[in-house]
């Protein structure tokens, strides 16, 4: 009798333990979501007010836009807070949940639709394409609606591995692609050939589509998420990973968007690295289990992460400063092609490291590290070929 006490005691407190746990990480997901729109909200004013005196038309644009931006500024601000609130919290109540859930959603849906005004300053046409983003923010809605954190879910390692696995992607993403497309939509007020060119841009249109889809990934992988039988998580997982794909293939097309204005139809050699790198990784070894690898990718992701983000923003500014020079002389040329194939293979190293291998291990070792090692060589490259450029634009009279 003693024994069954002490087993039904030693259950209750493990279940504590788990509710404490699941707490605690729910809070954590939140305050990444959280933190990151901030920044990001916090970049889209700077820029604004940086080039507020080239912004004549649209006032009343700049107004939604701003309220907008309050309302995502709030709903993060309101996150951090229950944070604060809830910290002492064993077990999340339902309406506590729901809570989390509806701010999440309500600043990813602002921020979202501050990045879509901010493309109408540029063109009224372009306010059209973020009606084609409604069905994925529906999507998010309805995860969000459906999805209560649950033990179950909890004890689901699986399931946990590949959402924290794209969340760090999807904040990656974000802040990422609102840098550069943040560039790109202020840097036009201040370059006649971008001005020129209207609101109907390549450019722009990915850029647009990267930056939204990531918040909608940051916010299906941040909020409270959670079900109750292995089927609905399986459907969680796949629209997450649809997402992810469709936002690292989104960021693959801006960057080489990018480097195709300086490098013309020579852009596509900037692929050649990767794609040599990812046949030679996988000619020796069988990919493994995604959960599995899981664990192993911290170190080989994080220096990426770096090389991919500033990367990403040196070829924002050269194209933003640049565009419309009639001819690109050998430096900038340089430097488009190594900041290129340096974002190109930090990306894929992001949305799919090299690791686990399954067949001939010490082979995949050396192609992993040479994976690894070569984004940070490029960049190393590139350094002071941006700094040769930026000198030779600064010298021309006017730029400075």
């Amino acid at each position: 009798m003693i024994s069954t006490e002490e087993d039904s005691d030693s259950f209750q407190d493990d279940s504590e333990e788990l509710q404490m746990q699941v707490t605690k990480k729910t809070l954590k997901r939140v305050i990444s979501l959280a933190e990151t729109f901030i920044a990001i909200a916090t970049g889209i004013l700077a820029a604004a007010f940086s080039a507020g005196k080239d912004v004549h038309l649209h006032r009343h644009v700049l107004a939604a836009g701003g309220c907008f931006l309050v309302v995502t500024y709030l709903s993060a601000l309101l996150l951090i807070y229950m944070k604060l609130f809830l910290s002492d919290h064993r077990r999340l109540r339902r309406w506590h949940v729901r809570s989390l859930q509806l701010l999440c959603v309500t600043s990813g849906a602002s921020l979202v639709a501050t990045n879509s005004l901010l493309l109408v300053l540029i063109g009224e046409g372009n306010g059209l394409l973020s009606l084609n983003l409604l069905p994925v923010q529906g999507i998010v809605g309805v995860l969000a609606y459906h999805a209560t954190p649950t033990e179950g879910s909890a004890r689901d390692e699986a399931f946990e591995a590949q959402v924290k696995s794209a969340r760090k992607v999807a904040l990656f993403a974000a802040a990422t692609a609102f840098a550069v497309q943040t560039t790109l939509v202020f840097g036009a007020f201040s370059n006649a050939a971008l001005q020129a060119m209207g609101g109907r841009r390549l450019d722009l249109s990915v850029s647009f589509l990267a930056s939204a889809l990531s918040v909608f990934l940051v916010v299906a992988t941040c909020m409270p998420l959670g079900f109750r039988n292995q089927g609905a998580r399986d459907k969680v997982l796949s629209i997450v990973r649809y997402l992810k794909k469709g936002v690292m293939a989104v960021l693959a097309v801006t960057a080489v968007t990018l480097g195709q204005e300086f490098l013309g139809g020579a852009a596509a050699l900037a692929l050649f690295p990767e794609i040599t790198v990812a046949a030679m990784y996988y000619a020796v070894s069988m990919p493994a289990d995604e959960a599995a690898a899981a664990a192993d990718r911290k170190m080989e992701v994080l220096p990426t992460v770096v090389v991919a983000t500033f990367g990403f923003g040196m070829l924002g500014a050269a194209y933003a400063a640049l565009f419309g020079t009639p001819e690109y002389d050998l430096y900038t040329k340089a430097l488009a092609f190594t900041l290129l194939t340096a974002v190109v293979s930090s990306l894929g190293r992001v949305a799919g490291p090299l690791c686990n291998a399954q067949r001939d291990k010490s082979s995949a070792a050396w192609v992993t590290f040479l994976s690894s090692i070569l984004p940070i060589v490029e960049m190393l490259v590139a350094v002071p070929l941006a700094a040769k450029v930026m000198v030779d634009f600064l010298a021309v009279p006017g730029n400075g």
